[in-house]
């Protein structure tokens, strides 16, 4: 049995349709395609669709954090709020903490997520059961591989072992050294050993602060984005978080290897960090997503917003009103990351995972709708999102979640919030 969709219009297109259908989690046809028996039948005319928003950075748990002292300074929100509370959780508390912020993400039109943060069996339980896509790392924190960096490297491994290509496919593994400032070059060094022997990828923050920059040059004479190259940390598929402040080596340096850059424009505007290049990084050829980063520290994991956040903050900051035109700004948040998890470029294209977000375009706010691109980038909102499919199962179906207990995880993540405050 398999799922017909009818009058799907892709966001790529001005007014066409088409009707699609999956099978075996498959795409199996596009516009020629007809019900067969025992479909179950999904009418989305007058609905926009693509393939579904990919989260190019996140810390999922840290939902947790969500409006916990928004407004300290971020040393002060660190290590006076954050850091004594995930002293306290406990693998169960990673789990709720997770399925909440899938849900989240679920109800805006992800369908994938590429996380870095700790308990990853549990992280990798909720993705499993949810039934979305994740690129997920162990952020790695280690100053030399005598204090600890041997046994964070031994967690990684077994959580690849353990976890890479499972749920079917759906379950990635990437290699996570936090930061250059916080792994010691050992441990980066081995880390590149490690996603070459199992061809995974490699996922760190890179350039996210202007004292990150200054502080690190100062200490080695060259730029974090020039350390990790000298590392031969490029040579694998690398994810870098943020680059805020890249300059024009830096930006050559990452057009020229198999680098992502995953802009999260609200986290590096909430934080204060900056604005990122992004215009100069996509004219020099480097490829740029979009994340969220945790909601700790931008409070939504809405990718809408974070498009929206985009395309604002370049206009503003260059006086252009021409720059992340509403077809590019949707694309980054659709297609860069997707080939980290294996994916492949084309959406909606036949023999392409059966991953699919339909949004309600008749409402209020996006009436009229000349452009889907601009209307999607510009106007469009979560609650517009009725229906979100990975690998041809129904996460969400008529904006009712099908895998994951809205009220069950919130009352979980609350009771486990009251537990740690009260102790």
């Amino acid at each position: 049995m398999g799922t017909f969709i009818r009058g799907v219009r892709p966001v790529e297109a001005s007014s066409s349709t088409f009707d699609l259908r999956f099978d075996n989690r498959r795409i199996a046809s596009v516009s020629d395609a007809e019900p067969q028996p025992g479909d179950t039948e999904v009418d989305a005319r007058g609905k926009l669709a693509i393939a579904g928003f990919v989260n190019a950075h996140t810390h999922l748990a840290m939902v947790l954090f969500r409006g916990l002292a928004d407004d300290v300074a971020l040393q002060t929100w660190l290590e006076d709020y954050v850091w004594p509370i995930e002293q306290q959780l406990q693998p169960e508390d990673v789990y709720w903490c997770t399925m909440l912020a899938i849900a989240e993400g679920i109800r805006s039109g992800t369908t994938t997520f590429i996380d870095m943060y700790f308990h990853n069996d549990q992280v990798a339980r909720a993705v499993e059961e949810s039934g979305v896509r994740a690129l997920l790392g162990y952020g790695m924190i280690a100053s030399s591989l005598q204090k600890n960096g041997t046994s964070e490297l031994a967690k990684t491994e077994a959580f690849i072992r353990q976890w890479h290509g499972q749920a079917d496919g759906r379950i990635q593994v990437s290699v996570s050294p936090h930061a250059v400032y916080t792994c010691c070059e050992d441990v980066i060094r081995a880390g590149v050993e490690m996603a070459h022997k199992y061809g995974t990828t490699l996922h760190t923050h890179v350039a996210e602060t202007r004292s990150e920059v200054e502080d690190w040059k100062a200490q080695t004479g060259t730029s974090p984005v020039k350390y990790l190259l000298d590392l031969e940390a490029f040579s694998v598929p690398t994810l870098a978080a943020h680059c805020v402040h890249v300059d024009t080596d830096d930006i050559a340096i990452l057009a020229d290897h198999p680098v992502i850059v995953a802009h999260c424009p609200k986290s590096n505007a909430k934080l204060g960090s900056g604005i990122a290049p992004v215009p100069q990084m996509q004219q020099a050829g480097v490829h740029v997503a979009l994340g969220t980063d945790g909601a700790a520290s931008n409070n939504r994991l809405d990718m809408l917003e974070e498009m929206r956040a985009a395309w604002l903050l370049q206009r503003a900051k260059h006086e252009n009103s021409a720059l992340l035109s509403s077809q590019l700004v949707v694309s980054m948040a659709v297609y860069p990351a997707r080939h980290l998890l294996g994916l492949p470029r084309e959406g909606l294209e036949k023999g392409a995972p059966a991953d699919l977000v339909l949004f309600d375009t008749d409402r209020i706010h996006t009436t009229p709708s000349h452009d889907p691109s601009a209307m999607l980038a510009y106007a469009a909102n979560s609650s517009d999102v009725t229906d979100v499919y990975v690998d041809g199962k129904a996460l969400l179906q008529n904006g009712e979640l099908r895998t994951i207990d809205e009220e069950r995880v919130k009352s979980e993540v609350r009771r486990l919030l009251h537990r740690i405050k009260n102790r």
